[in-house]
């Protein structure tokens, strides 16, 4: 299993890193539209915005699992092992609470998005609406294998 978790984080910070490019990509296009050939583009400000979306939704999932997230854990580090082991196990609930949320709430707003079309693009913004369950599918599947292995770990607590 351990496998199957780098192998999900790996392809989650390549399409942070693609995402991040693309990005640039549209960004400066449309820096050089606007002031070299004194034409703005009309989509890309659009497109820039659905695309930090899906880098900051990815990166939820993947900051996660890299343990990047800010934390407050001085309660933790006071507390002999086996507590310390307790409420690292619920805490990484707590997270995985916060994934399925996601997942609930974006396939709601996918429902939603259904029958809408962006702006400027003309997406349907099911397409932007979609990273929402899938970054709460990761940040669930993360957040329990964390609990687990926390909880199976016999004593062993890792940061």
């Amino acid at each position: 299993m351990d496998k199957l978790d780098r192998l999900i984080h790996i392809i989650l910070l390549w399409a942070i890193g693609a995402l991040i490019f693309a990005m640039m990509t549209v960004t400066f296009s449309q820096v050089v539209a606007r002031y070299l050939l004194a034409h703005s583009l009309s989509w890309s400000e659009e497109l820039g915005r659905y695309i930090f979306v899906w880098i900051t939704f990815l990166g939820l999932a993947a900051a996660f699992q890299s343990k990047a997230h800010v934390a407050l854990d001085f309660v933790a580090t006071l507390l002999p092992a086996a507590p310390s082991r307790v409420l690292r196990v619920v805490n990484a609930l707590l997270v995985a609470g916060v994934g399925l949320a996601l997942i609930i709430g974006g396939q709601a707003l996918i429902g939603f998005g259904m029958n809408q079309r962006s702006a400027a693009l003309g997406l349907p913004m099911y397409t932007v609406y979609s990273v929402i369950p899938f970054s709460g599918a990761m940040l669930l599947y993360f957040a329990l294998r964390d609990a687990w292995r926390l909880a199976t770990s016999g004593g062993k607590v890792s940061s």
